[in-house]
């Protein structure tokens, strides 16, 4: 009897030292890593002249919010700056409510956003959680003279060559189909769209080269086989994270920077390093991302985010 009591404690110790660990993971190691990823791209409809244009990619900063102060966007920055980009794109989120409720000021969030250096500047798009309270952002973005697309064209010129992108405005926001902003005019021109949401990529024109997004942030919490819980998506799993390819169209979407949530698990926070290179034959779509949960979350998510919206 005694022995088995002795092997009962030691598996219960063992489940409470996985779980302790565990919980410290989720809830404290990941939500404070920041990784760089480096990707390379092989796109459609991109000149051979561009081969090896850099992007930085970095979106759903969520500044304000508990594991992203002035000090973390600063390293962001740093991190950013460090890999020499032709291009940085802000995808959306810098988040307005949480920098008002943190008390930064516009010229406080500007002055750091000065400080991204890359070749072509820095462009931005609007995220969900940009609109309210309103002008916050865009006066961030102007005093920091980013240009911020919205539903808008801006090109580039690199080694002779136009490169245009368009800035998609908020899906959940506005509902313009892709293809009228993006249009018929600028069919012979590399065109990289830049849309916040990745359900804008269901409706995309073949003629982007490619699609970049945040939004979900990988998911932030993954479970093996299972997959995500709450991917804010229409499409589930579909559009988490990566590089999807669909019908020989081509979308990124990062984890963001931000933990939005309490934790992350096997979705550590990211900014991506895109280097761009032409390969104009067909390839195969990409496998589906695993996971069984496929709604945007279950019933009992719903729930409680509908029950904490109240509060």
């Amino acid at each position: 009897m005694q022995k088995f009591v002795k092997i009962i404690s030691l598996i219960f110790i063992g489940l409470l030292i996985i779980f302790v660990t565990l919980c410290a993971d989720v809830f404290l190691i990941e939500p404070n890593v920041l990784l760089v990823k480096s990707q390379k791209l092989e796109i459609p409809h991109w000149d051979k002249k561009l081969n090896g244009f850099k992007i930085v990619l970095v979106t759903d900063i969520h500044l304000g919010t508990k594991f992203v102060n002035l000090n973390k966007l600063q390293k962001t920055v740093k991190l950013t700056n460090a890999k020499n980009p032709d291009l940085i794109i802000i995808c959306g989120d810098l988040d307005a409510k949480s920098i008002t409720q943190a008390k930064y000021s516009i010229t406080q969030v500007a002055n750091v956003l000065k400080e991204f250096k890359a070749k072509y500047g820095v462009v931005a798009v609007m995220g969900n959680h940009d609109y309210a309270p309103p002008n916050v952002i865009k006066s961030i973005y102007q005093k920091a003279n980013i240009p911020l697309l919205e539903n808008q064209d801006y090109f580039i010129n690199h080694n002779g060559k136009t490169i245009r992108l368009v800035g998609l405005k908020d899906l959940w926001h506005y509902k313009t189909a892709p293809s009228q902003v993006i249009g018929s005019n600028y069919n012979n021109v590399p065109t990289i769209v830049l849309a916040h949401n990745p359900d804008s990529f269901a409706q995309m024109p073949d003629s982007a080269s490619l699609t970049l997004s945040g939004h979900t942030h990988g998911g932030e919490v993954v479970l093996p086989v299972v997959g995500s819980f709450v991917v804010p998506s229409k499409y589930g799993q579909r559009y988490r994270s990566g590089h999807i390819i669909e019908s020989n169209k081509h979308l990124f979407v990062s984890k963001g920077v931000a933990t939005f949530g309490y934790g992350r698990f096997l979705a550590q926070s990211e900014i991506n390093v895109l280097r761009l290179y032409s390969k104009d034959e067909k390839v195969k779509d990409t496998k589906p991302i695993s996971g069984v949960m496929t709604n945007h979350a279950p019933w009992f998510v719903n729930k409680i985010l509908a029950i904490k919206k109240q509060l």
